[in-house]
């Protein structure tokens, strides 16, 4: 896991949220963690406090799902595995138990939340800018969460990643929604070697 943060000067404000390494130097988060964040600011920082710069390298407003090159970072990769066999929804059965390790709003350290995934859903919505309607694949996950959490992993019990958290329930505190592995690997893979700096566009919130 990593502490993601960085200027955006088209909403004037500097962003914080969470990522973590998917490939050797290589970054995954929420693209409106990110969107708007000039080339030279992104700061990552690792779980023991070593800082890295990064510049975005993929940024998909539709999906959610941005990609950050960071040289010389030397954290070790989690593995993101698509969980197909999940049914689209058992009427309540949950789907298991997970955990989910991010950094919540003014968090210093790594926080890790015990979660359930409830559901795997087609979830239909809009991209982050509101502009048009996006269809994904998604993992209802319920518990104690924490605000903030976006681009936080979804580690199962074999300790690899099932989801990425992009969107909160807007009527329920304790439910979040999390990316599933079919929608972050397109993006994460096509960026695995990628080193050049791509457009974040303007902030979420600058509509």
């Amino acid at each position: 896991m990593v502490h993601l943060s960085g200027e955006a000067p088209s909403c004037d404000m500097r962003i914080e949220g969470t990522g973590f390494v998917y490939a050797p130097q290589r970054v995954v988060t929420a693209a409106h963690v990110v969107a708007g964040v000039i080339p030279v600011s992104p700061v990552v920082t690792t779980t023991d406090g070593e800082v890295y710069e990064g510049r975005v390298v993929a940024f998909d407003p539709d999906v959610d799902v941005a990609v950050l090159y960071v040289p010389d970072l030397p954290a070790p990769p989690l593995r993101i595995t698509r969980m197909s066999a999940f049914p689209l929804r058992i009427p309540g059965v949950s789907l298991g138990d997970a955990r989910l390790l991010g950094y919540p709003k003014g968090a210093k350290h790594v926080v890790t939340q015990p979660v359930e995934i409830e559901q795997r859903v087609e979830g239909e919505g809009q991209d982050i800018y509101e502009e048009h309607e996006v269809s994904r694949m998604m993992l209802a996950v319920s518990g104690r969460i924490s605000a903030g959490v976006s681009g936080a992993p979804l580690i199962v019990e074999d300790g690899t990643v099932a989801g990425m958290m992009v969107a909160a329930a807007t009527d329920d505190p304790n439910r979040v929604y999390a990316l599933t592995a079919e929608e972050i690997l397109p993006i994460a893979n096509d960026a695995a070697d990628a080193t050049r700096h791509v457009s974040t566009r303007r902030c979420e919130t600058d509509r």
